[in-house]
């Protein structure tokens, strides 16, 4: 926990997904409100996606982010400036239309399990 998704059209050029969720990562373990080893995130390029009605080139970066309940709403907006901070960051050219969302979703704590199983502990 957190759990990070980070949807991306392919037509973002040069655009690493990996040192997107990097950053991420970083600023999330950097806020203090997580575990560094807790954060999970993964990328997923979308190649088949619409923007709109016109045919021009348009992007997007979208990113979900899934919090344990107990946070305030200020914070998990917090949350969300932190990660467009660290996607604009890492974006390599100015794309000529290029929306990055982002939105903050609290995990069901009744029904969320995790177990870790490490190897190297037992």
């Amino acid at each position: 926990m957190p759990h990070v998704t980070l949807h991306y059209t392919g037509n973002v050029e040069g655009f690493d997904p990996d040192a997107a969720l990097h950053a991420i990562n970083r600023c999330l373990a950097d806020s203090g409100h997580f575990n560094e080893a807790a954060i999970k995130s993964r990328a997923l390029r979308l190649d088949h996606y619409r923007i709109g009605v016109a045919e021009e080139t348009r992007a997007f970066l979208h990113v979900q982010l899934k919090v344990l309940p107990g946070r305030d709403a200020a914070t998990r907006a917090g949350f969300a400036t932190l990660i467009v901070a660290a996607l604009e960051a890492t974006l390599p050219a100015r794309h000529p239309h290029l929306q990055l969302c982002v939105e903050v979703d609290e995990l069901d704590a009744d029904t969320y399990t995790k177990r870790v199983i490490d190897a190297h502990n037992a």
